[in-house]
């Protein structure tokens, strides 16, 4: 579903900026590592994410009892083609991809239920659309494990526990 970086579809920037028609340029929220979000890679669908700090100890650190995976050097590395500012995200996949994206390009998950329902309707193929609704789902978890919140979504998801 999202590019992998060994697969060689990274896609790098062009440094044109283009807002997502849902967000109105002056009110961009600020994005900290380890903010959710809803990434867009071109080509693929919008996707939950997780913002990494690349900075991050190589040893790993944990967010409120929280493993935090850690970037490995060769994506780390590719930071340094870009020549606008970007944030390294996590996706919420199966095979835990990383990519590098400007902020035009991801969105706040979690803060409007309008634009997530919005991002988790949009695809019309339903097998992406169930993809990308299990992401959603992780990154939900994920946020209900940092912050100690119940989980909403089921009582008894095997997938509470799993890490990210």
């Amino acid at each position: 579903m999202i590019p992998n970086f060994k697969s060689g579809k990274l896609q790098i920037a062009t440094g044109r900026t283009r807002r997502s028609p849902s967000v109105d340029s002056d009110d961009l929220v600020t994005l900290e590592p380890l903010d959710l979000v809803w990434a867009k890679c071109r080509g693929y669908p919008w996707y939950p994410a997780l913002i990494i700090n690349p900075k991050m100890p190589k040893t790993g650190y944990f967010h409120n009892g929280v493993p935090i995976p850690v970037p490995p050097d060769e994506v780390l590395e590719l930071q340094q083609k870009y020549a606008e500012s970007v944030y390294l995200v996590l996706f919420f996949d199966t095979k835990r991809t990383w990519q590098w994206l400007p902020r035009s390009k991801l969105e706040p998950l979690g803060m409007n239920s309008d634009l997530d329902k919005a991002k988790l309707m949009e695809n019309k193929k339903p097998n992406v659309r169930n993809a990308v609704k299990k992401a959603y789902e992780k990154a939900i978890v994920h946020r209900c494990r940092v912050r100690g919140d119940p989980n909403p979504l089921s009582e008894d998801s095997s997938s509470d526990n799993a890490p990210l």
